[in-house]
């Protein structure tokens, strides 16, 4: 008998949507690895394919983020364990908070 843990992302990834709860998935994933204090600072965290977008306005944060972003993925990955994994991480520093999409 197979355990829950195996069978269930193979069932989901076959479900309709399968690709929004994915990328929800990942944010979600992101934000525990980042923490609340650093996930509070990213303004955005979109999700295309294998890549992951992150938006802050805090350019000492982007910047140890870029150092960092092998071990966030690897991090990411090891959480999520989806069929596709996140491949990159991109940083970029944005302006004051509009509103947040993530």
């Amino acid at each position: 008998m197979d355990r829950l843990s195996k069978v269930l992302p193979r069932v989901l990834a076959r479900q309709h949507r399968a690709g929004l709860l994915a990328q929800y998935r990942v944010r979600q994933a992101l934000r525990e690895v980042l923490g609340e204090s650093l996930a509070s600072e990213c303004e955005t965290i979109h999700v295309s394919g294998s890549s992951v977008w992150v938006t802050t306005a805090n350019p000492a944060l982007a910047h140890q983020l870029r150092l960092d972003a092998e071990t966030l993925i690897a991090r990411v990955n090891a959480v999520t364990r989806l069929p596709r994994p996140v491949r990159t991480l991109n940083i970029r520093v944005g302006g004051g908070r509009v509103g947040r999409s993530a």
